[in-house]
């Protein structure tokens, strides 16, 4: 009955292999040439997507993927955390107790790494501007000469 098991996770595990190592290493059928109507085809529309698109609209779509992607983090932690305590709530088990400050500590460690990061952000922009600005005592005098 075991060994039935072990076979039948190990064929369903490669047959999701068969769909996802492709996509995670590369497009599927990459070795294959395509005929050059369809390359046209792909180049001319991922062209037309970024012409479309302001360098604004490019930056606000890349800031929103990282903060969808600091969420999704902060959100995996803090169910890891709330079920590693919901455990040890209801298992009175020290170890599940632990595995669930560990998973706090993590969130808190993240948050502070978050902070630590726009902090840096915020001083090289200060210093990038207060540098750039010349002093009154740096500008040169205007003088007029007159003919």
């Amino acid at each position: 009955m075991e060994t039935s098991l072990i076979i039948g996770a190990l064929v369903i595990a490669a047959i999701w292999a068969v769909y996802l190592v492709p996509v995670v290493f590369g497009e599927r059928g990459s070795s294959t040439s395509m005929n050059s109507t369809e390359e046209f085809d792909r180049w001319s529309h991922s062209m037309a997507h970024v012409q479309r698109q302001t360098a604004a609209d490019l930056r606000a779509s890349h800031r929103d993927q990282i903060k969808n992607r600091r969420r999704r983090t902060v959100g995996v932690l803090a169910v890891l955390s709330a079920g590693s305590f919901f455990a040890a709530w209801q298992f009175s088990s020290i170890p599940w107790a632990l595995g669930g400050l560990f998973f706090l500590s993590l969130i808190l460690l993240y948050a502070a790494m978050l902070n630590q990061m726009k902090q840096r952000r915020m001083e090289r922009l200060k210093v990038t501007h207060v540098a750039e600005r010349p002093t009154e005592w740096e500008e040169p005098q205007i003088r007029v000469i007159a003919n």
